[in-house]
């Protein structure tokens, strides 16, 4: 019994060892799970930690978001808001809770929104419309609304829905509408002809005024012509435009060449002046059209080409004027060219004939010089006005010999031709250049010297013809004042008779009182011939006939004399005659003689607007006008002499 004891006991000793081994271990297995337990406890404070950190990241990000969120019940009930939506409606997030969004819908609006939500909860997939939102405000703004259905914990169906501001972008839309519109608008009424192409250069379009320029209608087959295959536009500037954004350049351009191509619908034809751009608009990256403006600058062209045709061209002739001469002959003053003559050419009586018959007549003398002087030329010679009644002529590789033969020509023109029954006179002289030493301008010179000398003896007797041609042009214009001169002159004659001067002086009068109203020949015809009382205006241009009468007798040597009496011969005695007033004794004798016998033929001839007096009136009209009108002297003399009659 003892031994079974003893046995227990110590089995129980052994039992009781093992035990606390196994405690032991246990211990150190609570310790290590307790030091777990604690870490796991840590951990889990740090991810809750980071939790409620990316929660509250995730509430200001939502809060903050630069778009609008909302959840919306079925009824359409708002039952939460971030933020911005709330900013974005103008009231607080707590204010929005169970508010309808409908009441924030622009009225005019409505509808688009009611359809929006009804699609939404009826198809339960994301739907989106634009629409018009009134804030609390009463401000207009425009958002986009993107919407998903989705189902609550309890299978209830709910919306999210996130509103987005695009009022910037409408406004930039409405803005970009309206810039289209008036592109639009400027593109089709613009007065400059628009074509625009796509990238391959294929026509989309033209307005109204490309129609109009090519006269034509727009096919609908046009879009396959091809800015490249245009022939008006060269292959240097269709390399250009591929490598630049804008060509600009004038051509010739010929519309028949692009009908046959059926560019246009048209039976226009023929050529004409452009001006065109051609600029490459870049879409993006990968696009772009061409847009193609054509200007008709066919006038353009046409005024500059005028113009620069007037700045080296005489206005009345045609031929060079002086700038271009002054040019010219030092380009062709050069060795190549010698001998190298400059020829000048004076047309004798212009201003006779300017005096005479009106600068009209003046100017188609001009013209007709102008014309024989290059008929007379050669292809090479250069033919100037200079101004006036002076021409030059330069004549390269021209000798003395060759000049004259030139000029011979000219003279043998000009004898076959007349202008208002005037022969043609052109004095001419010239001068060669043989080494190149000499100055060009000094032969300008001589050959000036020299027909300046020509002048002098070839223009008087000119002159002189020419006084005789007005004399009988006049008398074949008004018959009348042929009688009514050679009436004048014979009584003149008479008088100068009665006062004894010696006959060189009664002839030398009897000429004058022939030619004292030569100066009619500048007056209107239809003046001279009016058969009612002249106006002030008209009997100031008829005055002007003793002025011009002077003007073409004192042109000639042989009537320079005469010219002053013709001249005087409307004068009075008191100082208020015509044209200078002057009084007694300082008008020429012949002036006063011719006066008398003018007057006295007037009274005693039919008149247009005045009747005829008897020679008893006539003679006591005189003497109430001796001592005012007339020479008392003289009018004494010639009354006493009618009265013995």
């Amino acid at each position: 019994m003892q031994g079974k004891t003893k046995q227990k006991l110590s089995h129980n000793t052994e039992s009781k060892v093992v035990s606390a081994e196994e405690l032991n271990r246990v211990v150190s297995d609570l310790r290590i799970h307790q030091i777990e337990l604690e870490m796991q406890n840590e951990e889990l404070k740090r991810m809750q930690l980071v939790l409620d950190i990316s929660r509250a990241r995730y509430f200001d990000i939502y809060d903050l978001a630069p778009v609008g969120y909302l959840i919306l019940t079925e009824k359409g009930l708002i039952s939460e808001a971030n933020l911005t939506a709330a900013n974005m409606l103008g009231l607080s997030r707590g204010t929005l809770n169970e508010k309808r969004l409908s009441s924030f819908i622009f009225k005019e609006d409505q509808d688009i929104y009611y359809g929006f939500l009804k699609r939404v909860f009826l198809n339960q997939q994301n739907q989106d419309c634009e629409l018009r939102m009134v804030k609390n405000d009463d401000t207009l703004f425009w958002v986009h609304l993107e919407a998903t259905m989705v189902l609550d914990e309890y299978q209830k169906p709910f919306c999210r829905i996130v509103l987005n501001d695009i009022t910037a972008r409408r406004t930039i839309e409405v803005e970009l509408r309206k810039k289209e519109e008036e592109f639009q608008a400027i593109f089709k009424q613009s007065p400059i002809a628009i074509e625009i192409y796509d990238a391959y250069g294929g026509l989309l379009y033209v307005n109204e005024s490309c129609l109009k320029l090519f006269g034509a209608k727009f096919k609908d087959q046009t879009a396959s012509f091809n800015l490249f295959d245009d022939p008006n536009i060269s292959n240097h500037v269709k390399t250009k435009l591929l490598l630049e954004n804008e060509v600009r350049f004038e051509t010739l351009y010929d519309f028949d060449k692009v009908t046959r191509l059926g560019l246009y619908d048209t039976s226009f034809s023929g050529t004409k002046n452009m001006d065109i751009s051609i600029k490459k608009l870049i879409e993006d990256d990968s696009t772009y059209r061409y847009v193609v403006q054509i200007l008709d600058i066919t006038d353009q062209k046409k005024a500059q080409e005028h113009m620069h045709f007037l700045s080296y061209h005489d206005q009345l002739t045609d031929l060079y004027n002086r700038r271009f001469f002054e040019e010219e002959m030092q380009r062709l003053d050069t060795e190549r060219n010698l001998p190298l003559t400059i020829a000048m050419g004076d047309v004798n009586g212009l201003k006779l004939v300017n005096d005479s018959f009106g600068h009209d007549v003046g100017d188609q003398l001009l013209k007709k010089v102008a014309d024989i002087i290059k008929m007379g030329c050669r292809a090479d010679d250069i033919v100037a006005r200079l101004g006036g009644d002076e021409f030059v002529i330069i004549l390269p590789n021209t000798d003395k010999n060759e000049t004259e033969r030139v000029i011979s020509r000219i003279q043998n023109l000009a004898a076959k031709e007349k202008v208002e029954s005037l022969d043609i006179s052109i004095s001419f002289g010239f001068e060669t250049k043989i080494k190149k030493k000499q100055n060009i301008l000094d032969t300008f010179k001589e050959a000036e010297d020299h027909m300046y000398r020509h002048k002098l003896y070839e223009s008087s007797s000119m002159r002189s013809n020419m006084i005789d041609v007005i004399m009988h042009t006049l008398y074949e214009k008004n018959p009348r004042e042929m009688q009514h001169s050679k009436r004048v002159s014979e009584v003149s004659q008479t008088i100068a008779a009665l006062l004894r001067l010696d006959k060189d002086e009664v002839s030398q009068i009897g000429i004058a009182g022939l030619m004292h109203d030569i100066g009619k020949i500048g007056i209107d015809e239809k003046l001279l011939n009016s058969a009612k009382k002249l106006n002030t205006d008209e009997w100031k241009e008829i005055k002007r006939h003793s002025e011009i009468g002077y003007r073409i007798l004192s042109s000639a040597n042989e009537f320079s004399e005469i010219a002053l009496f013709v001249l005087d011969h409307h004068e009075r005695w008191d100082g208020k005659g015509y044209p200078k007033g002057l009084k007694g004794d300082a008008i020429s004798l012949p002036g006063r003689i011719i006066a008398i016998a003018d007057a006295f033929d007037a009274m005693t001839s039919e008149r247009t607007y005045k009747n005829m007096l008897s020679l008893s009136e006539c003679l006591d009209e005189m003497r109430s006008c001796s001592g005012t009108q007339f020479d008392p002297a003289i009018a004494k003399v010639f009354i006493e002499s009618l009265s013995i009659q």
